[in-house]
């Protein structure tokens, strides 16, 4: 009976170890243009985002999930909050 409970907790204890291991082997989400430049302090320079940007849309080929305009709200909070 006793082994049969330390094999439990072994089995369990690798299924643990395994779950956490293959949680770890995710790759990073790649970077939009428009995020690398605000990074970098500065504006995305594709033509397809400046013309996007001008008219207070977001550019959909280089930004799917409308990442940049996500940038522009956190940028304006972090502003507004800093001027006051």
């Amino acid at each position: 009976m006793k082994l049969i409970k330390t094999l439990v907790v072994l089995v369990c204890l690798f299924s643990l170890l395994g779950g956490m291991v293959g949680a770890a082997d995710k790759p990073q989400k790649q970077q939009t243009c428009c995020e690398k430049a605000a990074a970098g302090g500065k504006e995305c320079a594709h033509k397809c985002c400046v013309t996007a940007h001008k008219d207070g849309k977001s550019c959909e080929k280089c930004n799917p999930n409308k990442e940049d305009i996500k940038l522009k709200k956190t940028d304006q909070k972090a502003s507004t909050s800093a001027a006051k």
